[in-house]
């Protein structure tokens, strides 16, 4: 095994050993280019150049060694090792061993963390080829990104609480000062109003630490040991503080509402991370921190979450059909999104976590393809509602080509990534939950019709002399918007390659004993 993936246990013939560093790679390497940006000027051309290439370049790092770290765990997954934290990628050394209750620094992954760090990698690099359109604020927008990326993968990563609440808070900052500074309409309300949520979320996250690490009799900030065993009532109640925190960061009925105002307030890049990035960190603490550390205690529960499911999945799409804002009707989409992970959730079994991996991988790459042609379709011809749009598929064919693929994809269409997530999901989830599961389909459906609908009205008809001059694709945005869908594809031929990987991850999730 080559350098980077070999333990700190695994010795050399000359009887040198090795830290495993893959983890720390993929973490850091963002933020390490972040501060490079900091220290550079960017007066004239050159220097904004050189900047958006660092800012590119620091991204490509962090999707090299996130390809790296997935591609390790598939090759290990027919072993029955791929997807379950221990293996090859783990990092653990002390670092806060004198206090009452002890910490260290602990980074490894299993198949959920690995299905939403593979699309967090490449959505932040798509944007960040994106960015090279941009002319404002460039040094910001850079040292920005960077940072929630790292933080992004962090919490992905973190196995030690300490890790893990320094991360979550990390990323409250440059989503603020991006929002502040790269936003449009009620920017700073917006920006406020979703730090001040996210705030709560951590600080509910943090008293489900320290009650765990007191009660458990472990003092330890360790997240590796699952099931948490807690006296009394000590359970359900960090049960409850970690879900209602991941249920703020994943924005579901009713929570939604500082998620999409952050979307639509925000510029086409920004709006692209938000969407595709930030509650797909509060659906992997849901499942990975909330259920996996207590099983038993979110089965019993399993109803409230698929009545919050329905509730989600139908409010949803009802409000997809009724608005007349393109990006606000991609944050909807994304709502129902969500609310089918909560239909998994609801399932409790191996199939319907698994399908939650496959969503969450998909979810992320579609919607990010949606919000940046969104974004272009709305700098090419200066509307905003769908209601003033139509006829843009003679003037631009291939950006109507990725809409529609987009929007296919969206909606389950088979051999397109979504399709693996919603199928799985479904049939986890409908021997428990029939009627939810019913009506959660029919929710999707209408979401989906609504998408569908509204690529005829944007594409199709009459060409009209409004958008005579609007521009197609040019090769920058060919690339990247190509990326992603080449994946959206991908993943919906060969499922299968990942499809070991989540499910080894699902059965360490709800069966921890047993992994």
């Amino acid at each position: 095994m080559n350098f980077l993936a070999q333990t700190s246990s695994t010795a050399t013939t000359s009887g040198v050993t090795f830290p495993t560093l893959v983890l720390t790679a993929m973490v850091w390497s963002a933020v390490i280019f972040a501060l490079v940006a900091l220290l550079m000027p960017n007066q004239t051309q050159d220097q904004l150049r050189r900047m958006k290439s660092l800012g590119s370049t620091g991204a490509g790092a962090a999707l090299f060694f996130a390809i790296w770290a997935v591609e390790t765990q598939v090759s290990e997954a027919a072993a029955g090792t791929g997807g379950i934290p221990g293996g090859d990628l783990l990092e653990e050394h002390n670092w806060l061993s004198s206090f009452p209750i002890t910490s260290s620094y602990h980074l490894d992954v299993d198949g959920m963390a690995l299905s939403v760090i593979l699309v967090v990698s490449v959505v932040f690099f798509c944007a960040a080829l994106a960015a090279w359109r941009n002319q404002r604020h460039v040094k910001l927008l850079t040292v920005c990104l960077l940072t929630l990326e790292t933080a992004s993968l962090g919490i992905l990563a973190s196995y030690d609480w300490v890790l893990f609440l320094l991360f979550w808070t990390l990323a409250i900052a440059p989503v603020y000062v991006l929002a502040r500074a790269f936003g449009h309409g009620h920017r700073a309300r917006v920006a406020t109003r979703y730090a001040a949520t996210s705030l709560v979320s951590a600080g509910l996250l943090l008293l489900a630490a320290v009650l765990i690490a007191f009660q458990s009799g472990a003092h330890s900030f360790d997240m590796s040991t699952t099931p948490v065993s807690l006296p009394g009532d000590g359970e359900a109640v960090a049960f409850w503080l970690i879900t209602a925190a991941s249920l703020l960061a994943m924005a579901v009925v009713p929570l939604h509402g500082a998620l999409l105002d952050l979307e639509e307030d925000s510029t086409g890049v920004l709006s692209a991370i938000f969407a595709a990035v930030l509650p797909s960190l509060g659906a992997y603490t849901l499942v990975h921190v909330a259920v996996g550390f207590f099983p038993g205690t979110s089965g019993s529960f399993s109803l409230f979450f698929a009545v919050l499911a329905v509730v989600t999945v139908v409010w949803g799409g009802l409000a997809a059909l009724r608005t007349d804002d393109l990006r606000r009707l991609i944050g909807h989409v994304g709502t129902v999104f969500m609310g089918l992970v909560l239909l998994g959730v609801a399932g409790h079994t191996t199939i319907a976590i698994t399908g939650i991996m496959f969503l969450l991988l998909a979810r992320g790459l579609v919607i990010g393809v949606l919000m940046l042609l969104a974004s272009l379709i709305q700098e090419r011809t200066r509307r905003v509602h769908i209601s003033q749009l139509g006829g843009l598929a003679w003037q631009a064919p291939f950006l109507s080509a990725f809409w529609l693929l987009a929007t296919l994809a969206a909606a389950g269409v088979p051999l397109l990534a979504v399709f693996a997530g919603d199928f799985f999901i479904l049939t986890g989830s409908f021997p428990a939950h029939r009627w939810a599961s019913t009506v959660v389909l029919a929710g999707t459906l209408l979401a989906s019709g609504v998408l569908v609908w509204t690529s005829q009205r944007i594409f199709l008809g009459a060409s009209r002399d409004t958008f005579e001059r609007v521009r197609d694709l040019g090769p920058l945005e060919l690339t990247y918007l190509g990326i992603l869908v080449g994946l959206i594809v991908v993943i919906g031929v060969v499922p299968g390659h990942f499809a070991e990987v989540f499910q080894n991850g699902a059965g360490y999730i709800l069966f921890p004993g047993a992994a």
